[in-house]
């Protein structure tokens, strides 16, 4: 919003009539409310009382004294939010239409979805049943006000009414179950009644002058679109007519000066078609979303290039009588979509061609442009989402019953939690990992896709009840099969871990060992100590504590002491033994061999007593005495885990940006990567190891496809052999993008 907007805003003042219906909204709801308050001890106790578990009974119980204490601040706040939406019709409202299908494009979470859910179906089912008073509302309101008052805006509206509700209750951090049971009451106990208030809010508002003769001029139209939709005699009809009317006596005469029937019937068609065309174009804006009709008077979808004779002869098809005619071409599209091998044929091809056979009827305006909007939306959808064709082709077919519902529906397009489309994008969703031919009947997700235009096909268009359970049935579907995968993924990401661990310790080990050791002249038992023995303290130490424990850090010092007295000669028994005290102690927490160990300390005993040095060993004929020195170049520690260092790492120079993009990798990302075979292939990020920095990638079924260390990904970023893909909110991404280029197009030409 511009500063000037916000100036305007501030200093619009409501008109008297605004002001009127603006107090009896207040004591209207402030009465609804109170009738539901005082409902909610006993809705609550009774749930609590009925409760399975002490878990459930605690819950309600907590959420009735909450409520109870918090109601003051919930009404505060909901006549707050009305007060707004009241002052905010001072303001200009214009849509962009290059945002339109962006907006709202948030990741939702489940419990978040029902929730909206909820609300959604309580504002449809009041809109619908209060349709003509809201009209006639919106319309005396935008008489007064600078805004476009709409279903949305409405102050007085469901839109509003609820989102206001659920606001106001945000603060409180109820939990679901509770939440649902508050939204229900509210429904029973203030939208139930919403109607008899917008009658009366009508009737204040005409008392007053707002707009008074709005109801006749509405029952007016009416009767003359049921007049204008009154059939028109075909030729065959018009020449039988003509011939009997011939025959008769008195036709002879009028032959001569007047027009014959034929040519009174022609233009009788002209005259009808013409004005039929007329209240067509005037109505479109009425019987569309504010999406297409924005979208007309941008793209001139229209009649405009239809002479009066084309459209005398062809009769446009519209409205129901276009949804009729679309159900009986489901089984014609299904079998198209299953068997191209292209989106080069779409929708609007073969309707025209259904047309087209019949020969009386055409497509024209609105219906022509929402025909075509959706042919380029599903193209976009399975272009740009999903890699399987099979999935493709059941998606396609979602695009007829898809159409049905847009035509009777006009907030399809404008809604983004309109439940068709919510299911559109949790199916696109779905279908994203299959990238190779799936059986259909052994896949529940991919059968359950299959089944989800058959299902539209067999339903009411426009019936949210349906649709709503339809999306709830497929979530609940697609949310057991994510937990058993992401089971799966627990596992491998356990292993893996586990693994990174074992690998990090062993190598930690060996770095310790060789930087004390390595290129040093030792006798031999230092050596046989640090590679048998010594190496498993270290890594147990590293196992169980970590590399910044007192533990770990502990035996490097003692492994340090131990080689401090060897380079010493130290002889001193007061000085040796409680280090020779401590690694026996230290070997033992590990299980160390018993005789193993009383070989080494023994060892060690003689070499600090001085009792026996390597010459004398070797002159006595003990050829791999333990006090013989050896020069160490290398070790051969006995423990678990590999030994290599993190070679990918040092793969090569990488620009910083794209390690920065491949730290914004979160589990769960989808990518599609290109193997050196020019074979693609998508898989999901499972996890990334630490501390090493190994990503792990998985398939849909949770299998590992692939693992790659942080340096690795971001090159494959780089060289575009590796491409994160958007994985929510899919189909509105693509409203949005096909309504840019739409646009984008029209201003170019």
């Amino acid at each position: 919003m511009t500063d000037v907007d916000k100036l305007s805003q501030a200093l619009f003042r409501l008109p008297q009539p605004l002001l009127a219906l603006k107090g009896r909204a207040h004591t209207f709801l402030a009465g609804r409310l109170s009738t539901m308050f005082d409902q909610v001890d006993d809705t609550f106790f009774d749930l609590a009382d009925r409760a399975d578990n002490n878990r459930q009974q605690t819950m309600y119980f907590d959420a009735m004294r909450l409520i109870r204490i918090e109601r003051k601040n919930i009404e505060h706040k909901f006549f707050g939010l009305l007060t707004h939406s009241f002052q905010r019709l001072g303001q200009h409202q214009d849509l962009d239409l290059s945002v339109q299908g962006a907006e709202g494009l948030e990741v939702v979470g489940n419990e978040q979805l029902e929730e909206i859910i909820a609300l959604d179906t309580m504002v449809f089912r009041v809109s619908e049943l209060c349709k003509p008073e809201l009209e006639a509302l919106n319309t005396r309101l935008s008489s007064m006000v600078p805004a476009s008052v709409t279903m949305k805006n409405n102050p007085v509206g469901p839109d509003v009414i609820c989102e206001s509700f659920n606001e106001a209750v945000v603060p409180l951090d109820l939990k679901l179950p509770v939440k649902l049971v508050l939204f229900k009451l509210f429904d029973r106990q203030v939208m139930v009644s919403l109607k008899e208030f917008l009658v009366e809010g009508n009737k204040r508002l005409r008392d007053m002058g707002v707009l008074p003769d709005l109801e006749q001029l509405r029952k007016s139209r009416v009767e003359q679109r049921q007049q204008v939709k009154t059939p028109v005699p075909s030729p065959e009809q018009a020449s039988a007519a003509g011939a009997a009317h011939s025959s008769s006596p008195s036709a002879s005469g009028e032959a001569a000066g007047r027009p014959g029937p034929d040519s009174r019937a022609t233009d009788s068609r002209r005259q009808a078609g013409a004005s039929q065309a007329k209240h067509r174009r005037q109505d479109d804006g009425q019987r569309y979303c504010q999406l297409l009709s924005q979208l007309k008077n941008l793209l001139h979808w229209g009649l405009s290039g239809t002479s009066g004779s084309d459209a005398s002869m062809h009769q446009r098809i519209e409205g129901d009588e276009l949804v009729s005619m679309v159900g009986n071409l489901q089984q014609d599209w299904s079998n198209s979509v299953s068997t191209a091998a292209d989106d080069s044929e779409g929708l609007l091809q073969l309707i025209d061609g259904h047309l087209e056979r019949q020969g009386e009827a055409r497509l024209d305006g609105t219906e022509r442009g929402l025909v075509d909007l959706l042919d380029r939306l599903f193209v976009r959808v399975n272009h740009q989402t999903i890699a399987c064709a099979q999935l493709a082709a059941e998606l396609r077919k979602l695009e007829l019953p898809i159409l049905q519902l847009a035509l009777k529906d006009s907030t399809f397009f404008d809604r983004e939690k309109h439940p068709a489309r919510r299911l559109l994008n949790e199916i696109a969703e779905a279908s994203i990992g299959y990238t190779e031919k799936v059986d259909v009947d052994e896949d529940p997700v991919a059968r359950a896709i299959s089944g989800v235009a058959a299902e539209l096909a067999g339903q009411p268009p426009g019936d949210h009840a349906a649709l709503t359970q339809l999306l709830l049935n497929f979530i609940d579907l697609v949310e057991k099969e994510r937990r058993r995968v992401a089971v799966l993924e627990q596992r491998l990401m356990e292993e893996a871990t586990a693994t990174e661990k074992v690998n990090h310790a062993h190598q930690a080990v060996v770095r310790v060992l060789m930087e004390r050791v390595k290129g040093k002249t030792l006798p031999r038992f230092v050596v046989s100590f640090a590679e048998d023995a010594w190496c498993k303290v270290l890594f147990l130490n590293h196992l169980r504590s970590g590399q910044d424990s007192e533990e770990w850090h502990g035996s490097i010092r003692v492994l340090d002491r131990l080689l401090e007295l060897v380079a010493e000669g130290q002889t001193n028994a007061g000085v040796v033994a409680p280090v020779l005290t401590t690694i026996k102690e230290s070997l033992e927490n590990v299980s160390y061999d018993a005789y193993d160990m009383g070989r080494l300390l023994g060892a060690m005993e003689q070499y600090f007593r001085g009792e026996l040095s390597s010459e004398e060993s070797l002159r006595q004929g003990v050829s791999a005495s333990p006090l013989q020195s050896v020069l160490v170049d290398a070790l051969r520690t006995n423990i678990p885990g590999n030994p290599a260092g993190l070679e990918e790492d040092s793969v090569g120079s990488v620009d910083e940006q794209y390690l920065r993009r491949a730290d914004s990798l979160t589990r769960g990302a989808w990518v599609e990567m290109t193997d050196d075979g020019a074979d693609k292939r998508r898989c999901k990020l499972a996890g990334v190891v630490l501390p090493s920095g190994k990503f792990i990638f998985v398939n849909r079924q949770g299998a590992k496809v692939s693992e790659k260390h942080r340096n690795r990904v971001a090159m494959d970023l780089q060289s575009e052999k590796l491409r994160p893909l958007e994985k929510t909110q899919l189909f509105d991404r693509a409203l949005a993008g096909v309504v840019g280029e739409m646009c984008q197009s029209r201003s170019v030409h």
